[in-house]
């Protein structure tokens, strides 16, 4: 279902899930800078082991607007806090999070699924969190949203946790993915706390990165 080393597939499928990433970081106004700081520090702070994953067929992955108790066809990737959607964790293959999914994440955790942990200039209490629930055998990826290459990390693209999710999936081999809870207008039950609207703008920009990958979201006019 999946196997491989993480470390052999975590590039981007298109450079322009990279570019992005610079524009995203232009219309919000952050600098690259805390990126890239916040990226080092949890590389230098994460010492848990990395899991093998590769897919070779189709992906579902599973995102804030989810309706609840999701039972999956396909092998999975959720996006934080929508792993309280899944009535059944067996199909999941992974975790993507900034560490802001409460209270659903936690109860996720140290349950040998893996996590996909990834650093936003302003999310170092967030990851930080994470590092001090997790116990030394969960596994865990770890993701930054710069253009450099930083030890033990990766850039696949992608801006929120959902759309990142789809560019792992791709990224670790899937052939094609299915979207489940995804929506531009409405910020789902999944979110955890968070400022609606900044959120739809954010989800603006999501559904930008999942148009580069030729994907349309339902509520897409």
């Amino acid at each position: 279902m999946w196997v491989i080393a993480v470390a052999r597939a975590m590039k981007p499928v298109n450079q322009d899930l990279i570019l992005i990433q610079d524009e995203i970081r232009e219309s919000f106004s952050w600098g690259i800078e805390s990126d890239y700081e916040s990226a080092k520090s949890l590389s230098s702070q994460c010492k848990n082991p990395s899991p093998s994953i590769r897919f070779n067929s189709k992906v579902t992955v599973v995102g804030a607007a989810a309706s609840p108790d999701i039972v999956p066809n396909y092998p999975t990737i959720v996006a934080d806090g929508a792993i309280g959607a899944i009535s059944d964790l067996s199909k999941v293959a992974l975790i993507v999070t900034d560490g802001d999914g409460t209270p659903h994440l936690e109860k996720a955790l140290n349950k040998g699924i893996p996590i996909c942990l990834h650093a936003h200039g302003d999310n170092q209490e967030s990851w930080a969190r994470i590092l001090s629930i997790i116990d030394e055998n969960q596994e865990v990826i770890l993701t930054h949203q710069t253009p450099y290459e930083i030890d033990g990390m990766y850039n696949p693209g992608g801006f929120t946790d959902g759309d990142r999710a789809v560019c792992i999936a791709f990224a670790l081999g899937a052939t094609e993915v299915e979207l489940v809870g995804f929506s531009i207008d409405d910020v789902g039950q999944w979110s955890g706390v968070t400022d609606e609207k900044r959120k739809l703008i954010k989800l603006k920009w999501m559904n930008k990165v999942l148009q580069i990958l030729s994907l349309r979201v339902d509520d897409e006019e």
